[in-house]
């Protein structure tokens, strides 16, 4: 009977964590050449490409710098490397820099080289569309509809269209005709009737600018608003639960928002997670701490099929993170806070905590127990056993924020699986450890 209701409160337990659970920081996935965009395509594999060049080949005596479609296995192992690419019999070398990738209706990829929009077959690496818009003039990530319409942009327009394009790569309509948004991302919504555009270097007015139009593609396409104003939308990205990350780097306004962020369609755009919380200056050069892992410039966020493993392509930082999440969260989630930090200048998010696993695992007879606190809260600490016992005690007082190790000796105690569970201020987290002898 008390095995049957340990099992009920560790149930409970783990669906109050699953509440409270953050993103957390597993590895670096990927080094070098400034990426620019990054996707998960259908048969999980992860595509990244870069803006600065990151690999060599010989002509001759000559050895020539370019810049592959870089391909991964989900564990990490290369897949294979797309150097070049051909199309209507010609072959070109990858040379100009990625703009960004995004994925088409089916899943194939869209890869902006620089002015060129290709469409290239996940499966087979084959290029199956191709366009120029105009001809040196840099486009944006494209975004594509349920219906595969296509939408994209120029970087710095000066006046150019953000054009709508269909499945066979024909110019089919504009969502504006005209535009001096400086950007690098758009999204749209799968019916095609929402456009949301990502500004850049504009000041005082910075954000999304949402578009709409009754018709969709076919229609014609007005200004709703712009939101999110207190951040540089220098990626816009669609996650597998609605939710709309959008990603600000370090070089912003004074009081901006840098980082990682999703807002929730469903609630007027509120903030509602976030990833990394530890943005670097640029100034101070680049770390990256392992239960952390410090970013310079958003340009890209992927998601694995389940959702709960993001990969985020850091273009200063030259680096592709992964991360991970049991339980991310989608549209209705609880609204994180935004606070002014001790300067009175800079917006932060706040994020309680996390609970990290605890090393070594299994262990013999001691072990350290990790976490992070992001604020001045009320903690406990505690150890159980497998029948819902409490049998240790390691902290449980005020603490202020920063990274903490405590450790857990169960000499005495029989070998087993023990639960570690920390409580801050009502909220709960708790992870398994196993103790051998």
């Amino acid at each position: 009977m008390k095995k049957l209701l340990f099992v009920a409160v560790l149930t409970l337990l783990f669906t109050t964590f699953a509440m409270s659970q953050v993103w957390t920081y597993d590895s670096d996935f990927f080094h070098g050449g400034m990426p620019h965009g990054v996707v998960r395509t259908p048969d999980g594999k992860i595509w990244i490409g870069c803006y600065g060049y990151t690999d060599t080949f010989f002509v001759g005596n000559d050895t020539l710098p370019y810049k592959p479609l870089w391909v991964y296995n989900p564990d990490g192992t290369l897949d294979r490397k797309i150097q070049f690419l051909t199309y209507e019999g010609v072959t070109d070398t990858i040379w100009n820099s990625c703009r960004g990738l995004s994925l088409d209706n089916d899943g194939n990829v869209l890869f902006t080289n620089w002015y060129i929009l290709w469409r290239i077959n996940y499966q087979t690496g084959e290029v199956m569309n191709k366009v120029v818009p105009v001809e040196g003039s840099s486009l944006t990530e494209a975004a594509c509809d349920e219906n595969g319409y296509i939408y994209i942009t120029h970087v710095a327009p000066g006046g150019k269209p953000i054009y709508i394009y269909d499945s066979d790569f024909e110019l089919c309509n504009y969502v504006v005709d005209s535009t001096d948004v400086i950007s690098r991302s758009l999204v749209v919504t799968p019916d095609g009737r929402d456009v949301y555009h990502g500004r850049i270097y504009g000041g005082a007015t910075n954000g999304i600018i949402h578009y709409h139009s009754d018709d969709g593609p076919e229609g014609e396409y007005s200004i709703v608003d712009t939101f999110f104003t207190q951040c540089w939308a220098q990626c816009l990205d669609w996650d597998n639960n609605g939710l709309l990350w959008v990603g600000s780097y370090w070089d912003v306004n004074a009081g901006d928002l840098t980082g990682w962020y999703a807002l929730d369609p469903t609630q007027n755009w509120a903030v509602v997670d976030t990833i990394g919380h530890n943005m670097a200056n640029y100034g101070y050069g680049w770390i990256g701490e392992p239960t952390q892992g410090r970013y310079y410039a958003p340009r890209g966020i992927a998601f694995s099929e389940d959702g709960k493993t993001a990969y985020t392509a850091d273009f200063d930082g030259n680096v592709i993170k992964k991360w991970t999440n049991p339980n991310p969260v989608g549209p209705g989630a609880t609204p994180i806070t935004v606070k002014i930090d001790d300067s009175g200048e800079k917006p932060v998010i706040e994020v309680n905590f996390t609970l990290l696993q605890n090393y070594p695992n299994p262990f013999n007879p001691s072990t350290v127990i990790p976490f992070v606190l992001k604020t001045r809260h009320h903690v406990k600490l505690s150890v159980f056993d497998m029948l819902g016992r409490e049998v240790k005690v390691l902290v449980d007082r005020d603490l202020t924020p920063g990274n903490y190790n405590y450790t857990f000796d169960a000499s005495g105690l029989p070998a087993g699986v023990y639960i570690y569970r920390l409580d801050v201020d009502g909220k709960i987290a708790a992870r398994r450890m196993l103790y051998v002898k």
